[in-house]
């Protein structure tokens, strides 16, 4: 049973919300892959699955897409890497907003007023430092487009009921529209956030607690009297940063307004209405030539901290809000869900060609703690923005994303784990660890830089050679390859400037090892073919 911290994590109790497009599904036929749900987690799984080769299906119960409102906002640096490798970051960032600035009041008093930017500046090895600003509706409405690139289309109207399975697959039962269907595949993925029916189905407890005496009433709106170039935060000894929070949503040319409020006596709290807010504007912030109008979407939202015991249940899976929730605060929640599916893909596919099943159980091996550790994180990040000092905790997270909770997600790494291999210490970064970015040649000179050698879903051997800072000259690392296996890409690459060797802490030639999702594998000297090949065995097919 996983180590549940007092914590917090999100869970909508109220909601409404305008139609977008709608998908219609192709008739019943066997997949590989069956992913359940349509948000930010299930589409960056399917997309994986979809650039891998792998046949899969998406259903989404809602029969239209989401097009506005104020959930999953904040993407941050490890998640716009991973939106690197799909190939969709530069789309992400045209609509986002980078670093924005930070107003802190009291009542009408103009407390602070930060920039998070100095703070946050990208580097070789980091090439997206704060946090983007983004309606998760664009997040998705980003990677649906690139889905249907791969020709998949998310299957809306259609609900998952039921699941069973046998040692060859899954045959999940679900409502389309008004008729009940089968639909069979080789493994299901349980992207359906926090009521997740594949959960339930599953028997997998979702262990932690909800925060009752605590609730936020949220909305996308239009505002006029306040500067669009700055968020909007005022200060409360009784709840912090809950008091109010007003954020330009530059995407939709409108703003997001949050709120704290208690429930009373039966648990009800103030419906998300104009009014509402209005009352709270005056008697928390008492800004004067500032009108809040209609809200065009609101929900309200009860933190909730829980997470599950295991992953995996034979053939079933689970990513993202469906194994794990906790505080918005942070910003982890989406962040750590499209990490979940940018791990699980690439295993997925490797075992669907004929990778040992064990690989599989790796992903809760190295996703479970991670999610521990953001509970945990996330909760102690909400007790201090909606403590007494909460603007004092926003000042220092958003000024520096990776001081004291690392909300970066560039620290998560799997050392140790079932994965890895270090056959000496030639490399200061160990397997299990994240792969940095750095500029740097091909071996006839070409400039390149490593993301653009890691993008894709195959493997990469990396071999460094000719490091000028260390004195090396280019001296190949590993010998030629008979034959390569299937899914490695192999990348000779000299370090003229250093920034490899900086990176990646080398003490001379070396080879990296990269898994699809970019993390270490395998670190050396050199490596012998015998030693590679033993090693890709262990997860990834022979051709």
């Amino acid at each position: 049973m996983p180590n549940i911290p007092h914590t917090r994590a999100q869970h909508p109790v109220a909601d409404t919300q305008r139609p977008a497009a709608h998908a219609q599904s192709p008739a019943a036929r066997p997949t590989e892959v069956l992913v359940v749900g349509a948000g930010p987690v299930g589409l960056t799984l399917a997309l994986g699955l979809a650039r891998a080769g792998v046949d899969c299906r998406i259903i989404e119960r809602e029969p239209r897409f989401r097009d506005r409102g104020v959930r999953g906002k904040g993407i941050n640096p490890r998640t716009l890497e991973v939106f690197d490798d799909l190939g969709v970051v530069d789309a992400i960032l045209d609509r986002g907003t980078p670093d924005l600035r930070v107003r802190t009041y009291e009542r009408d008093r103009l407390v602070l007023e930060i920039d998070p930017a100095p703070g946050n500046r990208a580097t070789p090895d980091r090439p997206y430092a704060g946090m983007l600003l983004l309606g998760q509706h664009h997040t998705e409405e980003v990677l649906r487009d690139r889905l249907a690139g791969h020709g998949v289309t998310v299957e809306t109207d259609t609900e998952l009921l039921d699941h069973a399975q046998d040692a060859d697959g899954v045959v999940a039962t679900v409502r389309r529209g008004d008729r009940t269907e089968r639909l069979t595949a080789r493994y299901l993925v349980g992207c359906d956030g926090g009521r997740s029916t594949v959960r339930k189905r599953a028997g997998i407890a979702f262990l932690g607690e909800n925060w009752e005496e605590e609730r936020f009433i949220m909305a996308s709106m239009e505002v006029d009297g306040l500067d669009t170039g700055a968020m909007h935060v005022w200060n409360d000894p009784r709840l912090g940063i809950g008091a109010l929070l007003l954020v330009p949503m530059r995407a939709d040319a409108n703003w997001a307004v949050h709120a704290s409020v208690a429930p009373d006596e039966h648990g009800e709290v103030p419906a998300p209405t104009a009014d509402t807010f209005r009352e709270l504007f005056a008697e928390r912030a008492a800004l004067p030539g500032v009108t809040l109008h209609e809200p065009i979407w609101s929900t309200v939202w009860r933190p909730m901290v829980r997470m599950v015991e295991r992953y995996r249940d034979g053939r079933v899976l689970l990513a993202g809000d469906a194994a794990h929730c906790q505080s918005a605060a942070g910003g982890q929640g989406m962040n750590t869900g499209i990490q979940d599916a940018h791990n699980l893909g690439w295993k997925l596919a490797a075992v669907l060609r004929g990778a040992p099943d064990a690989l599989l159980d790796s992903y809760q091996a190295e996703r479970l703690p991670v999610a521990r550790t953001v509970l945990a994180a996330a909760s102690a990040q909400h007790r201090a923005l909606f403590g007494a000092d909460g603007a004092r905790a926003l000042a220092e997270q958003i000024t520096d994303l990776s001081a004291g909770p690392d909300f970066t997600g560039l620290a998560v790494g799997y050392r140790g784990g079932p994965l890895g291999r270090d056959l000496d210490d030639t490399t200061g970064i160990r397997a299990g660890d994240r792969a940095p970015d750095a500029p740097c040649t091909t071996a006839d000179g070409t400039p390149t830089r490593l993301f653009d050698l890691f993008r894709g879903p195959h493997f990469t051997l990396l071999t460094v050679g000719g490091h000028p800072a260390l004195g090396e000259p280019a001296v190949p690392a590993v010998p030629p390859m008979p034959t390569m296996p299937t899914g490695l890409r192999r990348a000779d690459v000299l370090d003229p400037d250093g920034h490899i060797a900086r990176a990646y802490g080398l003490r001379g030639d070396a080879v990296v090892l990269v898994r699809p999702d970019g993390h270490v594998s395998l670190t050396g000297a050199t490596a012998d073919p015998g030693t590679l090949a033993g090693h890709l065995g262990a997860y990834a097919p022979a051709r």
